[in-house]
């Protein structure tokens, strides 16, 4: 960190008159405050936080700096050492308008260092997460999904004791046996039993959780809310009408994972507009949303959810909104990565054993190319980017019905203008900082916005040799003559 980046933060708090996902404001008139909470939550998200000492919340965002700050240092560094793991910020100080400000920058941790914590709490008591300008406690489901994670638990394999072979149905399994042998030729001379076996839908002659939910008759007698909700709804939130309606479909979905995204395409196309255009005397029909990008949704959705313990009594869901499709599942992006990696790194795969049999069903292609074709058919049929939210160990996809070009955000929110963006980039800014002083998505911005722009030549990236660094800046053009 150093001093323009502070400057840069103190900037857009005072001008928003808030703390954000990255940055949190203390005083820190009478000393160094107590900071285990904000360690812990900025170390445990990916992009980081900034803590500046010397602006005071409470009196309005007053800058009223900062008495001793070589000693202010010296006791955040004090209670970094108290953190598991030990945590090493950057410090820069600035004078702003006569008063000493100063700033520390926490780097997220990689997932396998997770999570941080205050030693003498406990890692139950002492690991928090930042939503929003709030430091909260992590649930038993976050702590989980971490330990998972680092443990390498797979809970697609896993064996419940209600489940038997029976369960299986015998055409689907006859078909899968079929394929899996064409597809891959050490396969070719096994029998059904090994075939099964060693691509990991059953165990022991028991069927896996991914067995059951590829290959199963009925997979929800044994997992009864490993399923999809779907909703219709009339505006654009959820409400009750004057005679008591509150959706104008509604719809749980069963079955196996082909099966339910079958009955969410159907259950997509009943409640959503077409429009006919005939051209050159041939009638073509025109979805209100790419049936490739929302077929891609929700495959995506069943297939990467997280189906352990604290989560597979919770289904995925789809919600229909007169602007917009949502489709959200339990279990956040896997391995630590941000939203800004989807579809450009090679991310780890929570649930591989469902991947894999899904492939050999032909329902997936286990190529990583989910996300980009969901950008790519949005952009050809003229709509907005999709936006993709991380969200204390849940995931979000909207994809709107807004044209290009139309980018209201939720909350009503003014127009994205393209000059106003670049006139806030007059000085560096990181994609997060853009999207907070927005109110926008950061993915959103960074490729609907941001990266356009750069390589258009209106901005400038700071790290032009690394375009996807998390220390990436944009800056305006101008700023460089």
């Amino acid at each position: 960190m150093d001093e323009r980046a502070l400057n840069d933060a103190i900037e857009l708090v005072l001008l928003r008159r808030c703390e954000t996902q990255r940055i949190e404001v203390k005083a820190a008139r009478g000393g160094t405050p107590r900071l285990y909470d904000t360690l812990s939550s900025f170390s445990n998200q990916a992009d980081g936080g900034i803590v500046i000492f010397g602006i005071d919340e409470d009196a309005g965002y007053e800058v009223c700096g900062v008495f001793d700050p070589q000693r202010l240092q010296k006791d955040v560094a004090e209670q970094c050492k108290e953190m598991q793991p030990e945590l090493h910020p950057s410090f820069a100080t600035t004078v702003w308008k006569g008063s000493v400000l100063v700033g520390a920058f926490f780097e997220g941790l990689p997932a396998g260092m997770r999570p941080a914590y205050r030693k003498t709490a406990g890692i139950s008591k002492g690991s928090y997460v930042r939503v929003g300008d709030q430091d909260l406690h992590m649930t038993q489901a976050e702590l989980y999904s971490i330990e998972s994670f680092k443990d390498g638990v797979r809970s697609d394999v896993s064996v419940s004791p209600q489940a038997s072979h029976e369960m299986m149905d015998e055409e689907r399994v006859n078909a899968f046996v079929r394929d899996a042998k064409e597809g891959r030729p050490r396969l070719s001379h096994r029998d059904a039993s090994e075939v099964l076996s060693l691509t990991g839908a059953e165990r022991g002659g028991v069927p896996t959780l991914a067995g059951l939910m590829c290959l199963g008759d009925y997979p929800q007698q044994v997992y009864p809310n490993l399923c999809m909700t779907a909703v219709a709804v009339a505006g654009t939130e959820i409400t009750q009408a004057e005679d008591g309606t509150r959706f104008l479909d509604s719809k749980r979905l069963e079955g196996t994972i082909d099966q339910i995204i079958e009955d969410a395409m159907a259950f997509i196309r009943r409640n959503t507009r077409t429009k006919v255009v005939v051209e050159g005397g041939r009638r073509r029909d025109i979805p209100e949303y790419p049936e490739n990008a929302v077929r891609e949704v929700v495959t995506n959705s069943l297939m990467h959810r997280d189906y352990g313990p604290y989560s597979d009594g919770t289904p995925c869901r789809l919600a229909i909104y007169s602007d917009r499709l949502e489709c959200w599942n339990p279990g956040g992006i896997y391995g630590g990565q941000s939203v800004d990696d989807l579809g450009h790194e090679n991310m780890p795969t929570r649930n591989p054993t469902l991947v894999s049999l899904l492939e050999i069903m032909r329902v997936a292609e286990n190529r990583h190319s989910g996300i980009p074709v969901i950008r790519d058919e949005m952009r050809r049929a003229g709509l907005r980017q999709p936006v993709f939210v991380d969200s204390r160990d849940t995931f979000t996809v909207r994809l709107y019905n807004l044209p290009e070009g139309r980018h209201e955000s939720i909350g009503g929110m003014e127009e994205l203008s393209r000059e106003a963006l670049i006139a806030f980039c007059d000085v560096p800014r990181s994609r997060q900082e853009v999207a907070d002083h927005f109110g926008v998505n950061v993915n959103y911005v960074a490729h609907a916005y941001l990266n356009p722009l750069a390589d258009g030549g209106e901005l400038v990236r700071t790290l032009p040799d690394r375009p996807r660094s998390k220390n990436q800046r944009f800056v305006a053009r101008r700023r460089q003559q």
